[in-house]
């Protein structure tokens, strides 16, 4: 009977560190997991500000395309538009600005300028937007701004 105790104590401990082991894993393959996550959603973001950048060039441009040219530009819209559908959906979005003024949380200040009639961190123009986790409110990536600094 003791033999039979001690053998089921033993047990006992021993299925406890492996309880506690497989939960430190979890906790650790969760992490990794949302690293990767994030990872993807920064590169996918980096993929969107190419797809804009392309854009705004061929904006330009764009009334002296031929057929073919104007069809390649359409089939490229659509995917940038495919690409930010991916974002939303997975709760990205770009961080906004209603009160236009910069926070360390939400913005990298390239630049600065004065500005006699408007206040300090004021948003003049948004170089870079930033993108931000809406469910998690966490920042993916900083917008880069330009703001207002007076002496």
């Amino acid at each position: 009977m003791k033999n039979k105790k001690e053998y089921l104590k033993n047990k006992f401990i021993e299925f406890q560190v492996k309880i506690a082991e497989l939960t430190t894993t979890l906790a650790q393959q969760q992490e990794q997991a949302a690293n990767r996550e994030k990872e993807l959603f920064r590169t996918l973001i980096e993929i969107v500000d190419a797809f804009d950048h392309l854009d705004e060039t061929i904006a330009a441009k764009e009334p002296s395309f031929d057929k073919t040219t104007k069809s390649l530009v359409k089939n490229m819209r659509s995917i940038q538009k495919k690409l930010k559908r991916l974002l939303s959906g997975n709760n990205i979005i770009k961080i906004e600005f209603p009160d236009n003024k910069a926070s360390i949380q939400n913005c990298k200040i390239v630049e600065t300028r004065p500005g006699a009639d408007l206040e300090n961190e004021t948003i003049l123009l948004v170089v870079k937007p930033g993108y931000i986790n809406q469910v998690s409110k966490q920042v993916l990536r900083k917008a880069e701004v330009i703001t207002v600094l007076n002496d």
